[in-house]
């Protein structure tokens, strides 16, 4: 007798492929899990080429290899399709910009910088004192600290204004060489470049920059990437920088007087006039340059890297009738430059440099006139003559209660091609600058 056929409850087949579809959805899930972590994987991997193609394309960049005459460089690290690097550089002032974009497929990772040149081993010292064939005389709490380079005739201690020197050495921590009759010479390409400015009316190298009128009106604040063509601002008269803010990519062009309030944000910007004042209690970072004087009031503060420069070229008669005159006040620092350029040899006109009481210079201070320090220099210093001024009496190569002290300059200092010849570039301050929108659509920067 046949068994009557056994049948599957309905619930046992919806069990089962309950079961298959749990199955396939995890299945699934490791299969998407998995190409995800390739795609991950293949991300960080390019991601981390970039970053190491990056970081060549800098170092590339800062030792002046390769074909880098150029404003911008494209070019294959290693002959490969995936080490495509973007070299830029640019002069900002007495310094330059540089910007590195590597480049892999739609993947773009770029950064911006300002960088200089680290001063050679010849270039590192406390003082150069052109030989004029007079002796350096030294009084009060003057002291000399590092390496000195002086006049044939020598130094000596000496007793003025009711103060005699109080050191037991003249040179300490260092060693004495004879200077040459003329000081380091400046870079004649960077003095050229900077001219132009400060006769606009001589030399229209700037008229092809963007121009627009300073703001007359408001604080209104003012940003200029560096990715970005550099902004120029022109005024043709005499200028008051109050409460505004400027930072970037900017350059100021007045062709009267400038004054500079405490209450302006002033941020990696250039300013160019034929005089320029901070009033006192001013703080900022910014390159100056003027042609007739320079003066900073007290208690200003200018971080690093800035620079003060004063460039007067005699074109005729009329630059004879006084004296360039850059000064800075008591207890204001400066880290960076402070330097004059006045190629003249009348002998009752030349430039000067005057730090007061307290002033402190973290860098280096170039004075191709005179120089009368009251301050302190840490770093180096270079100068054609001391002067000094009392109420009593004016004295030449004579220096009281200044200190010029290379110990003190930070290890990491870098400086500017206008001063250094050495090969080596280093970085002296990341740009937060995007990168242009012009590659794919990924973008990265700092």
């Amino acid at each position: 007798m046949l068994k009557p056929p056994r049948y599957l409850k309905a619930g046992a087949l919806l069990l089962a492929l309950m079961l298959t579809v749990i199955i396939a959805v995890v299945t699934a899930g490791l299969l998407l899990l998995l190409q995800y972590h390739r795609q991950y994987g293949a991300q960080t991997l390019r991601q981390e080429r970039l970053q190491q193609h990056l970081a060549s394309g800098i170092s590339l960049l800062l030792t002046h290899e390769g074909d880098l005459d150029q404003d911008t460089v494209s070019l294959s690290l290693y002959n490969t399709t995936q080490d495509s690097v973007i070299l830029t550089k640019h002069a900002w002032g007495i310094y330059d910009v540089g910007s590195v974009q590597a480049v892999e497929g739609r993947d773009t990772l770029g950064k911006w910088f300002l960088f200089g040149l680290v001063p050679d081993k010849t270039e590192r010292y406390a003082l150069y004192l052109a030989d004029e064939h007079r002796p350096l005389s030294l009084s009060g709490h003057t002291r000399i600290q590092g390496d000195a380079f002086l006049p044939e005739a020598g130094i000596r201690k000496a007793y003025i204004e009711n103060q005699a020197y109080e050191g037991e050495e003249v040179v300490s921590g260092g060693t004495s060489y004879t200077s040459n009759p003329d000081l380091p010479a400046l870079n004649s390409a960077i003095i050229d470049r900077l001219t132009a400015y400060l006769y606009p009316d001589e030399d229209e190298t700037w008229a092809g920059m963007t121009i627009d009128d300073f703001p007359a009106y408001g604080p209104n604040p003012i940003y200029r990437a560096f990715a970005e063509q550099p902004l120029l601002l022109l005024y043709e008269d005499s200028l008051v920088i109050d409460a505004h803010i400027l930072k970037g990519h900017v350059l100021v062009l007045a062709k009267g007087p400038v004054t500079i309030m405490p209450s302006a944000q002033l941020e990696d910007i250039l300013v160019f006039a034929p005089s320029i004042t901070f009033v006192d209690g001013f703080s900022g970072r910014l390159q100056v340059f003027a042609r007739d004087s320079i003066s900073v009031g007290k208690n200003c503060s200018f971080g690093y890297p800035s620079a003060l420069g004063l460039i007067n070229i005699p074109v005729d008669s009329t630059f004879s009738e006084f004296q360039p005159l850059l000064r800075v006040d008591s207890a204001s620092t400066v880290n960076g430059i402070v330097f004059t350029h006045f190629p003249g040899d009348e002998e009752l006109l030349l430039a000067k440099i005057q730090l007061g009481k307290e002033t402190t210079v973290h860098g280096q201070v170039y004075a191709d006139g005179l120089l009368e320090l009251r301050g302190t220099v840490q770093g180096m210093t270079s100068c054609r003559r001391f002067t000094l001024q009392t109420p009593s009496s004016l004295y030449e190569n004579f220096v009281l209660n200044g200190v010029m002290d290379y110990s003190r300059l930070s290890p990491h200092y870098v400086g500017s091609p206008l001063l250094n010849g050495g090969r080596r570039g280093a970085v002296m301050k990341w740009l937060n600058t995007p990168l242009p929108p012009s590659r794919g659509d990924k973008q990265g920067g700092e």
